[in-house]
């Protein structure tokens, strides 16, 4: 996936972490990320689980 993730990107579980304001979003399933609840940015990174390069355990899902 693409980094950063544009909100209604369909995600796996994971925190994503805003672009914008630093706020992080817990996903428990696949979802669509939705715009920031703290600024309305639309833009997130991938901290840990979901699609991310640097998860450290990709296959805990």
């Amino acid at each position: 996936m693409a980094e950063p993730v544009p909100s209604g990107s369909d995600v796996s579980a994971g925190t994503y972490m805003c672009t914008s304001c630093s706020h992080e979003l817990e996903i428990g399933s696949t979802k669509s990320l939705p715009p920031c609840p703290n600024c309305g940015n639309g833009e997130w990174h991938t901290v840990r689980g979901g699609d991310s390069v640097k998860d450290p355990y990709p296959d805990q899902r």
